[in-house]
């Protein structure tokens, strides 16, 4: 299987696990002249980025690194947080989005356990895993690798930061490489996406040379 995310026709190899989660806070409304009395949604959602701050800070530091990525290891984001209603009511939910970008050596069960253990016992969170996809890790000298190469004219094989569905093939028994047009880094996820006819032309050639292989 080749999957067609931008590599810069390069063959990737590997790429992190993804799992994405959602913090549920439960506080208690009331006047904001009274505050002190209630809950606020808001400050426990707070507890949790500072937890998630702290997990962070430890993936940097820790032993788990693989150069050959863009970050070299596991990556903790926050993506977004909402709560309130007005700014003279204690705020009686809150929600925060965020994800884990793992290594393969860094199971989402062990952030799990160290993030209840951040939490602590507060009382009013719920934490709920939302979604997840395995990663990628193909090993240079798999004969995969090499029929990539030469179908993409390229032997930099190369790791990437972003995620695909590749990992579910590989779960599967199917031999896999990542190969595409395009860069993510510099073109892909804002404002005037676009590829370089270079690029396209790379992948036609790719294809054409796949084609004339498989007849």
């Amino acid at each position: 299987c080749i999957v067609g995310e931008p590599t810069s026709m390069h063959p990737a190899i590997g790429h992190k696990g993804k799992a994405a989660f959602r913090a549920t806070c439960h506080g208690e409304a009331g006047h904001s002249a009274l505050a002190p009395r209630f809950v606020n949604a808001l400050h426990l959602a707070a507890d949790v980025l500072s937890a998630l701050r702290a997990l962070q800070d430890e993936y940097a530091s820790s032993g788990s690194q693989d150069a050959a990525y863009d970050i070299a290891y596991s990556t903790v984001h926050a993506g977004t947080m909402q709560g309130g209603t007005a700014l003279n009511i204690v705020p009686d939910h809150a929600e925060i989005a965020f994800e884990l970008r793992h290594l393969p050596t860094d199971q989402r069960e062990a952030f799990e356990t160290r993030l209840a253990r951040q939490i602590g016992n507060t009382a009013g969170i719920e934490i709920t895993c939302t979604n997840t996809y395995p990663g990628l890790e193909v090993s240079p000298d798999a004969p995969e690798v090499a029929r990539v190469e030469a179908l993409c004219g390229s032997k930099a094989a190369i790791k990437v930061a972003f995620g695909t569905e590749a990992g579910f093939f590989t779960e599967l028994g199917i031999p896999t490489v990542v190969c595409g047009p395009g860069d993510m880094a510099g073109q892909g996820h804002k404002a005037d996406e676009y590829l370089e006819e270079a690029q396209l032309a790379a992948c036609d050639g790719m294809m054409d040379r796949l084609l004339a292989e498989l007849s």
